[in-house]
């Protein structure tokens, strides 16, 4: 197997792919992951080329899941959903303690 195919897939990756394939929408996906719709452009072409697939159909105002697409949303949404879940409940345990700050003026 070559070898460039045994590295993990980049996590910021997967995230701006979840993230436009549930808003079908790189502006949208963008505005979310607080970046640029380039930058997000630039990490679905480098998913895909890493992939060897075509994720999404790309129109003028209309982004779609490609076959591959959709059967990498099946693995991945809930992938990183337990991810999340597990740092919260390693960041509240972990004690990291909250303080909140009122002022008046």
């Amino acid at each position: 197997m070559n070898p460039i195919h045994r590295r993990p897939l980049s996590l910021d990756g997967l995230r701006a792919f979840e993230a436009v394939a549930r808003r079908l929408s790189f502006s949208a996906a963008a505005d979310e992951l607080h970046l640029t719709q380039s930058a997000i452009s630039r990490q679905i072409k480098a998913l895909e080329t890493e992939l060897g697939a075509t994720l999404f159909h790309r129109g003028t105002r209309k982004v779609e899941l490609t076959a591959a697409g959709s059967q990498l949303l099946q693995t991945v949404a809930p992938a990183l959903e337990r991810i999340d879940h597990t740092v919260r409940q390693l960041r509240t345990a972990g004690g990291r303690r909250r303080v909140n700050v009122s002022t008046f003026a």
